[in-house]
């Protein structure tokens, strides 16, 4: 087990501590409902802790963001040395399966329209495809017990970028609540999530061709929309108004 957990902190230290990081940057991480105000706040002090993480990562202990990607590194050879493929591919699909409970659990009880989905999903596919490749790579060193670690590095490497990829995509989207109380429009430059609070409701309205989103309080305009993006812009209007006439 202390291969196990060695090679899951390494993770979180080289893959979540980025990541979560990343996500703070890309993302407007306000989840209850809240004012505008309020929003913008916890967007700001969301965005401060990830810098903080990037600072203790890169600038404050650099160390041991470098040993853990040795520890990263240095799999094959652990492998071979303490006959442990089974817990390493254990491990592994840990943190594979961890990362995919992240992105598509947050989505649970959301409708997202993604600027860039087909782009997301083929950064998915081969982001699945290399993580096989990392496990058919260390069975074959486990067989041959031949420690190779030149094609483990940018394997390792590509499944890391991919993470990234995954992440930024992602965030380009439009997206509601399926209760109509949140919506969030994101181009990654631009964070921004309106929430309707009391009397407060929404209003979509179209001018000059772009869509406009108020809540009574402040209004995002959306501009350059994919017609799959457009098409949930039209469902949540449906929403919207049938949520104001009672139905």
């Amino acid at each position: 087990m202390v291969i196990f957990w060695s090679i899951i902190i390494n993770f979180c230290v080289v893959l979540w501590g980025p990541c979560i990081a990343l996500v703070t940057f890309v993302q407007n991480c306000t989840k209850k409902v809240c004012s505008a105000k309020e929003s913008r706040n916890a967007n700001i002090l969301s965005k401060a802790l990830g810098g903080l993480v990037l600072f203790g990562l890169f600038v404050y202990t650099p160390d041991t963001f470098k040993e853990s990607w040795q520890g990263l590194l240095d799999i094959p050879t652990i492998m071979i040395s303490e006959h442990c493929f089974g817990i390493i591919v254990f491990a592994l699909l840990v943190i594979l399966l961890s990362f995919y409970i992240m992105i598509f659990g947050d989505n649970v009880g959301v409708e997202i329209f993604y600027k860039y989905e087909r782009g997301r999903m083929i950064a998915i596919g081969i982001q699945l495809v290399d993580s096989a490749i990392m496990i058919v790579y260390l069975f074959l060193i486990n067989v041959n017990g031949n420690i190779n670690k030149y094609y483990w590095k940018y394997i390792l490497l590509l499944d890391l970028m991919m993470f990234a990829v995954i992440v930024i995509l992602g965030a380009i989207k439009v997206a509601y609540t399926k209760d109509g109380v949140c919506f969030e429009y994101n181009t990654v430059i631009s964070q921004r999530k309106l929430f309707v609070i009391g009397d407060n409701k929404f209003d979509v309205v179209i001018e000059n061709e772009d869509y406009i989103v108020k809540n009574g309080e402040e209004e995002v305009r959306m501009k350059k929309l994919t017609p799959r993006q457009i098409e949930g812009l039209e469902e949540f209007r449906k929403l919207t108004r049938g949520k104001q006439n009672g139905k």
